[in-house]
């Protein structure tokens, strides 16, 4: 697969090859690869585990404790650590992730995903944190909506939704929206276009101080509480 990877992939694997080097490790392990991207605090990666619900730095201690379980050498081999038979595998996956997503370079997200699908003890943790593949490709979706990766810079353009965004699932999980009354109606209506095939999105017009926002905050209320179609579910 002739896939290249993003700058932050780029930035990850050389990190792994020195957190290998610095651990006195032989070889690159998926441990090294995965402490590597939870270092990255503004990848998609971690981006990713936080819309799963897992905590990053939960992530990075066990990585860590991994890490010092592992066999350690001294000399010129520790220098030239090479990429593990798990650690090729894990790549591999990763290149396989962003290919059947029609992406054009590998990124964080896809080395979190080869990883979560590795069997290591490495990826057996992260399975256990509840990082599955499942869920971590859900929270992808989540993070990414429909945007490709066509850079090797992504990240500026799935976290501007964050930076200029509000979540609003995110404050109705936390109880501080209030009830929408009288628009049951609207909402229903909302859903019901964000779950056609095509033609799915909606837009709500209307004058100032109608209701539109209490529209789309009695969609994420009902998201919060499971009471959407499948296809919206865990969507923010």
């Amino acid at each position: 697969m002739n896939i290249q990877f993003t700058t932050k992939s780029q930035e990850a694997l050389s990190a792994a090859a020195m957190n290998a080097s610095t651990a006195g490790n032989p070889q690159i392990e998926p441990a090294h690869l995965l402490k590597a991207l939870m270092d990255q605090r503004e990848s998609v990666a971690v981006a990713v585990l936080k819309a799963a619900n897992i905590d990053p730095d939960a992530v990075s201690t066990r990585a860590s404790s991994q890490i010092a379980a592992l066999p350690k050498v001294s000399g010129s081999s520790v220098a030239e650590a090479q990429l593990s038979r798990a650690g090729v595998a894990a790549i591999s996956a990763a290149q396989t992730w962003a290919q059947n997503n029609d992406d054009q370079f590998v990124s964080t997200e896809h080395l979190l995903l080869g990883l979560a699908v590795d069997t290591s003890a490495t990826g057996q943790g992260l399975r256990d944190s509840g990082a599955t593949a499942e869920a971590l490709s859900a929270a992808m979706k989540s993070v990414r909506g429909a945007t490709k990766v066509t850079s090797k810079d992504p990240e500026g353009t799935f976290q501007s939704l964050e930076q200029y965004g509000t979540d609003l699932t995110e404050i109705a999980a936390s109880g501080k929206l209030d009830p929408v009354i009288g628009r049951d109606a609207e909402v229903r209506r909302l859903i019901q276009v964000l779950s056609r095939r095509t033609k799915n999105n909606p837009v709500l017009i209307g004058d100032p101080g109608v209701g539109k926002t209490a529209v789309v905050e009695g969609l994420a209320q009902r998201i919060v509480a499971s009471d959407v179609p499948e296809s919206l579910s865990g969507k923010r």
